[in-house]
């Protein structure tokens, strides 16, 4: 006796059994690696902006720039995500008239171009706040990385025919080191505030406040708190300035001059986030 299944012919009562129960693994199987494949990773950018503790670090300016992270969640179904973060920022950009005095009496003026910078690379473990799928989640991040201090240094031609010309035009300064710190902020779902956008959840607002501190003192230039004055051949501190090497045309006499002041201070700031996070 023939029977009828949907539109589909079968001989007997237990090929239909056999028929619903590939259809109903069949759908688990799918569901199951729909689950599984979703939201299992997320990318975002955003701004950072890091405020020195001017206790700890009393000649560093606040820095901001741009960073971008990226997360994933090795284990199915829990709120774990391992996150990398990069951040590139600056803090300090300023050309200053320098004027170099040389020990014959003589002198020249030259414009003196200084940016300073600052990159994060931080690894963490993001755990969410709250169920999934709701208007507001919070997240908690221990950190850890690294963070590098850098600043470039352009001397301009001082185009004095009988007078001083710098031997190095360009001069780089950068340290790096070890840092640690958390963050705790929240994400807002976009589609649970505009239903229209999208019924799914994977486009988010991003804020967060993170602190971050070091293992040992960094060392740093941020020409905000020089003044413009004569630098005298040889006053300087070698363990603590940075020095370029200068040529006088007229008797080929070689001097140094100091041209920037390195700070030792430890890493010690507060960080505000704000951006936008892509989960898929």
């Amino acid at each position: 006796m023939d029977l009828i299944f949907n539109g589909m012919f079968f001989e007997n009562v237990e090929e239909i059994s056999i028929m619903k129960t590939q259809l109903f693994l069949t759908a688990m199987i799918l569901s199951l690696n729909s689950n599984f494949f979703s939201q299992k990773a997320d990318f975002g950018l955003y701004v950072p902006i890091n405020v020195p503790n001017k206790t700890t670090m009393p000649k560093m300016s606040i820095a901001g720039g741009l960073g971008a992270s990226f997360g994933y969640s090795p284990l199915f179904l829990t709120p774990f995500y391992i996150e990398a973060k990069a951040t590139l920022s600056n803090y300090s950009s300023q050309t200053l008239q320098q004027t170099y005095q040389f020990e014959d009496g003589s002198q020249t003026t030259t414009n003196v171009n200084y940016s300073s910078g600052m990159s994060n690379y931080l690894l963490g473990i993001k755990t969410m706040i709250g169920k999934d799928f709701r208007v507001v989640r919070g997240f908690i991040k221990p950190q850890i990385g690294l963070a590098t201090m850098r600043t470039k240094i352009v001397i301009a031609d001082p185009q004095d025919v009988d007078g001083c010309q710098p031997l190095d035009r360009n001069i780089s300064q950068r340290y790096t080191g070890v840092i640690y710190g958390g963050e705790i902020g929240a994400e807002i779902a976009l589609e649970k505030m505009f239903r229209k956008i999208s019924i799914e959840n994977t486009h988010k607002l991003y804020f967060s406040m993170s602190y971050l501190t070091s293992v040992n003192h960094f060392e740093y230039v941020n020409v905000k708190y020089m003044q413009d004055e004569a630098h005298s051949a040889m006053n300087m501190h070698p363990t603590g300035d940075i020095n370029a090497s200068f040529i006088n045309v007229s008797t080929s006499n070689i001097h140094e001059h100091k041209i920037a002041e390195l700070y030792h201070t430890p890493f010690e700031m507060i960080g505000i986030n704000f951006g936008y996070i892509f989960k898929f």
